[in-house]
């Protein structure tokens, strides 16, 4: 509770998916006690801020023709199971726990922004959301954190656990930490960190550290304005690269390490 007196306000912005994203909701709504933490809505922009077309082109260039097949039944599978009452989408996760969705073009569109502060809203949590956040956006409400699956600086970007594995780690830090107008450069609330198995895919390991996130920072975020709250520290200021999004390439060389994209 803020103070001890009424749940932490908080208003997630994310892009859904049937895969990661709705396995953040699952994990941070089934840990997040009522009375203690209050997640006021859910934000969706449109996946990667690009067209359908786009997204499914530069899926297919990742994944090769045989596992993007394989990651379509896997999207059937999820659309078919949110239809018959097992939420697999964040919208379907969202609606089975009573949290409303808004959809909006930009988290930048300041007659939004300003609804939060007359909502007491406290936290703006970003979890895997596909645009910048400007000047209004970053100082809007007290508290404005991103969920990052990677060690920072060192995995600053985009998929940050498929460049971990593709380094050989052994161990992914899942990552909370405050946002500001440089990418992935906010102090540091929490590291949390998760082991690797040999076997484990990339995709397998991307979804399980949307899992420990969301159990993680719904337990953490209910500590806001109690001495628990721990106290943020500097990203150390280096010259690490920003990761984009992996070419095929990459895609090859992580499974010449004996590591399955599925």
């Amino acid at each position: 509770m803020t103070g001890g007196t009424r749940p932490v306000r908080v208003v997630a912005v994310t892009q859904s998916d049937p895969f990661f994203t709705a396995r953040f909701f699952e994990a941070f709504l089934g840990e997040r006690t009522s009375d203690q933490l209050e997640l006021v809505e859910i934000v969706l922009l449109r996946n990667f801020n690009e067209s359908k077309t786009a997204l499914v082109r530069r899926i297919f260039k990742l994944y090769g023709s045989v596992d993007f097949m394989r990651l379509l039944g896997r999207y059937v599978t999820a659309a078919v199971s949110d239809r018959i009452g097992r939420p697999r989408s964040v919208e379907a996760v969202a609606a089975q726990h009573g949290v409303p969705v808004v959809r909006l073009a930009t988290i930048n569109d300041a007659s939004y922004l300003r609804t939060l502060a007359a909502r007491d809203v406290e936290v703006l949590l970003s979890i895997a959301a596909p645009e910048i956040f400007r000047r209004p956006a970053l100082t809007a409400v007290p508290h404005v954190l991103n969920v990052h699956s990677g060690k920072l600086p060192q995995y600053r970007g985009m998929m940050p656990t498929f460049w971990a594995l593709h380094n050989g780690d052994a161990r992914i830090m899942v990552t909370l930490h405050e946002m500001v107008e440089r990418l992935d450069a906010g102090r540091v609330i929490a590291e949390f960190p998760m082991d690797v198995g040999v076997a484990d895919s990339a995709f397998a390991v991307a979804a399980r550290a949307k899992t420990v996130a969301g159990r993680e920072v719904a337990r953490l975020l209910a500590a806001i304005g109690t001495p628990h709250w721990p106290e943020p520290r500097p990203i150390a200021a280096t010259r690490e690269q920003y990761h984009g999004f992996p070419t095929r390439r990459d895609a090859q060389r992580l499974q010449a390490r004996g590591r399955q994209l599925l």
